[in-house]
């Protein structure tokens, strides 16, 4: 890549954003990566993965967070940048329960900072922003599974709405000021450097340790899981090629292996 400009990786402490912006790095950008390293899980493994980036001349990180819209627009405006990989958020469906407000911050407010900053940002290009599939809800034991096209209008998390309501402001922004965005629906992701409190870690440690598992539905459900590598591709395809127009705010990434 021969561009000077540099692209900003909101999350770039967690499992996504790390391996993100080492491929954008990997091809030549020059990459910020912002994250405010809370303490869902071991800030430990934030901080190994931060290190990772040690030495690295096309790498600064800055702690911020997302929420802050001031300083999140701050930084667009003083870097140039022009092109955004929005991955910070509050994660976790059951935490959601616990912790209700930490979405409303992290999800909701650091989207719409998010947003806002890049509106403002002179020849802003692409918005490229992580919604998950827990916004397409439940389905029936035994059935065919998720498909892309469904709609998305029964949540059955605050983790679920949180992801849906932002892809509505991102619709609602691309309508009123044409600002180009891709969303991505990720399916649970794992892979080296993954999150510790996703089930296979956790059922792959307590197996080693002779404990029993938790396991929801009887044993009887099937989820998809998605390889870090075929995401990050997913990430960076959407990135270098933004909606045509810039007025389609909303798109999904369905690279899904079916597991039982």
């Amino acid at each position: 890549m021969s561009r000077s400009d540099p692209v900003l990786v909101t999350g770039v402490a967690g499992f996504v954003g790390h391996a993100t912006a080492h491929h954008l790095l990997a091809r030549g950008e020059r990459v910020i990566g912002i994250d405010i390293v809370n303490d869902y899980y071991d800030p430990a493994l934030k901080a190994a993965r931060l290190a990772t980036f040690d030495d690295v001349a096309n790498f600064r990180f800055e702690k911020m967070d997302i929420a802050d819209n001031t300083a999140v627009a701050a930084l667009i405006k003083a870097e140039g940048v022009v092109r955004v990989v929005h991955l910070a958020a509050q994660a976790g469906v059951r935490y959601s329960i616990e912790n209700p407000f930490a979405y409303q911050h992290s999800n909701l407010a650091g989207h719409l900072s998010v947003m806002e900053a890049c509106r403002h940002a002179p020849g802003f290009e692409h918005l490229v922003y992580a919604s998950s599939s827990s916004v397409y809800g439940d389905k029936p034991m035994g059935g065919a599974g998720f498909t892309e096209d469904e709609p998305a209008t029964s949540p059955v998390s605050l983790y679920a709405a949180t992801k849906r309501s932002c892809e509505l402001m991102s619709q609602s922004y691309a309508t009123l000021y044409a600002l180009p965005q891709t969303g991505l629906r990720f399916f649970t992701v794992y892979g080296p450097w993954g999150r510790p409190d996703m089930a296979y870690f956790s059922f792959t440690q307590k197996i080693m340790r002779g404990e029993a598992i938790e396991v929801y539905g009887e044993g009887k459900m099937a989820r998809d899981f998605t390889y870090i590598d075929d995401i990050v591709e997913g990430i960076v395809a959407s990135l270098d090629h933004p909606p045509e127009g810039g007025r389609i705010a909303f798109s999904t990434l369905g690279t899904a292996i079916r597991s039982a």
